[in-house]
């Protein structure tokens, strides 16, 4: 009584024990091995061997004993312990199994949850932002369109007849003379187009001054105003040609020397 622990068993090994010996032995694994692996001390695998229960550190113990050293043998624990539940000379105590302890999930401190709360605010702001922005922008269009439906096209070049016409009111619908169109600019107008040329050109001809001697960057150009120029021309089929707002043929399909006027380009002789 006075919660003391008392097993009342007959003399002599039982069957529980004796398999967990026998299995044990037939591995070949010594009981130090046994002990290692589940973390239970050899006095208390030897005591299930020989089912001294009362050697344990309670009743609760050898349900839990005896399933960890039947696992690790490779046996059906269940069998074992069923057994164990069917013996008459055992205290129903000695088959109760003791709760496993299971570690609580730890919650977040104050400062994670601080930390947590913050980071889903910035979320939600950055959220609210985009929006505003893409709201925003939704109703700008409308206006941007009716603002570009208002612009007057340009005039386009040599109507003449319908500056004049404009200036003279026949249509009734406008006062003003519309904007005459802007005159091509003067002189010559060498561009790199599809990629770098290079360039020496002189006025006149080989033997004139030089006003231009430089490799030409894809997308840029350079403009003289002389009437006739000398011109040597490195890649040639990168180079684009203007002469009073005309394109003019270059007439070089590889390195060579041309003559350039308003009125064209020709091969210098």
């Amino acid at each position: 009584m006075g919660g003391a622990f008392t097993v009342t068993i007959k003399t002599g090994m039982g069957d529980v024990g004796a398999r967990l010996r026998d299995e044990r032995e037939r591995r070949g694994i010594g009981i130090d091995e046994i002990e290692a692996e589940t973390r239970i001390r050899a006095k208390f695998l030897l005591a299930l061997e020989e089912e001294r229960f009362d050697a344990l550190p309670g009743p609760a113990y050898v349900r839990a004993f005896v399933r960890d050293y039947a696992e690790q043998l490779g046996l059906d624990p269940q069998a074992l312990l069923a057994e164990l539940n069917a013996r008459p000379d055992l205290v129903p105590d000695v088959v109760m199994t003791p709760p496993r302890h299971v570690d609580p999930v730890p919650l977040l401190d104050r400062r994670a949850r601080i930390a947590a709360w913050a980071l889903a605010a910035v979320l939600a702001a950055v959220l609210v932002a985009i929006a505003i922005l893409l709201l925003g922008s939704r109703g700008a269009s409308p206006g941007g369109g009716a603002q570009a439906g208002r612009t007057h096209p340009p005039s386009t070049a040599g109507s003449g007849t319908g500056a004049h016409t404009a200036a003279s009111g026949s249509t009734g619908t406008t006062g003003t003379t519309a904007p005459a169109a802007p005159a091509p600019p003067a002189g010559v107008q060498f561009a790199a187009r599809t990629g770098s040329v290079w360039l020496s050109v002189r006025e006149g001809s080989a033997t004139g001054r030089v006003l231009y001697q430089n490799t030409l960057p894809a997308g840029h150009s350079v403009r003289f105003s002389r009437r006739r120029l000398w011109v040597r021309v490195g890649a040639p089929w990168n180079l684009g040609l203007t002469a009073a707002g005309h394109r003019l043929a270059v007439p070089l399909h590889a390195t060579g020397d041309m003559l350039v006027t308003a009125a064209g380009a020709r091969p210098a002789a």
